[in-house]
């Protein structure tokens, strides 16, 4: 990402032309999110989309439906529990990346702090209590997120989705 959008990245003149930045900024960070976690998405709905193949979309198309249609009554039923099960697992890498947030952020107090970038920030100034405090909530978020895993899971299984 700061190849592509830093000083010396190649979209930069680009950027500048337009008075755009992105590194160290809050959109740097849902960026390099959204580039971490998307593929636990992609990778709950694939088993999905392959075992169902393409069969009733074909049928529908030649029917003549559209694209939303089709994705909206056929596809979308099929995926739904893959789906929200791929959005839990993606909340919850988001919840606790910290490496390439920490490149992209530039550790701006208040502005592009993320969970565990402040804990980071907070261990390094000696303040412990202030850091395991902050480590518990992001624990208790974490363990609410497995509880609804948990959930998701069973009502999937419960409904015959691929695992």
């Amino acid at each position: 990402m700061s190849l592509t959008f830093g000083r010396s990245g190649w979209a930069a003149p680009i950027l500048e032309f337009f008075h755009i930045k992105i590194l160290f900024t809050t959109t740097a960070v849902v960026l390099v999110t959204i580039f971490v976690t998307l593929p636990f998405i992609a990778r709950s709905i694939m088993p999905v989309l392959i075992s169902r193949g393409t069969d009733e979309e074909e049928a529908a198309a030649l029917m003549g439906a559209d694209g939303f249609t089709i994705f909206r009554k056929i596809t979308f039923p099929h995926i739904k529990w893959s789906l929200l099960y791929g959005i839990i697992l993606c909340t919850a890498r988001a919840m606790g990346e910290f490496g390439a947030v920490s490149v992209v952020s530039g550790h701006l107090q208040g502005k592009t702090d993320t969970l565990p970038l402040l804990i980071e920030i907070l261990y390094n100034d000696f303040k412990m209590m202030d850091a395991f405090a902050v480590s518990t909530i992001l624990v208790f978020l974490a363990l609410i997120l497995l509880i609804f895993k948990n959930m998701i899971e069973h009502r999937w299984q419960k409904s015959g989705g691929v695992k």
